[in-house]
């Protein structure tokens, strides 16, 4: 959830790039549908999100039976955090021929790598764009 923030702080990039952007999830169309409208966890925290009503700017696709994940190679259990997370969070650029031209995996190797790893994504983007 905290790329989800981050990449919220830079929607206006994304949308200036033409980009279209969506998070896969490994839950039911309710659970999906409350991580897309309600900011349950940074809402607790004191941080720049705590005021936000929700923090996903992209489409929420709902993917209980893992197929999605299972296409693209990241259906299985991984730690982030000291906790296990159903699928391994991952970053694709397919860029507008429909060819993969990006794809890197969040290392979480400090509670705020997500922040250049969200920024390594953009300028993936930016390159597919062109």
């Amino acid at each position: 959830m905290h790329e989800q923030a981050q990449l919220s702080l830079k929607k206006d990039e994304v949308t200036k790039l033409g980009a279209a952007v969506f998070v896969v999830l490994p839950h039911d169309v309710l659970r999906t549908k409350v991580f897309k409208t309600e900011n349950r966890f940074l809402s607790t925290l004191d941080s720049p999100f705590s005021e936000e009503k929700s923090i996903v700017f992209s489409i929420a696709l709902s993917d209980p039976a893992g197929r999605a994940a299972a296409i693209y190679g990241v259906s299985r259990k991984c730690i982030q955090w000291r906790g296990f997370v159903e699928n391994h969070p991952c970053w694709f650029v397919i860029d507008r021929s429909g060819m993969l031209t990006y794809a890197a995996q969040p290392t979480f190797s400090s509670p705020t790598s997500y922040i250049k790893e969200v920024d390594d994504m953009l300028e993936a983007l930016n390159q597919a764009s062109k």
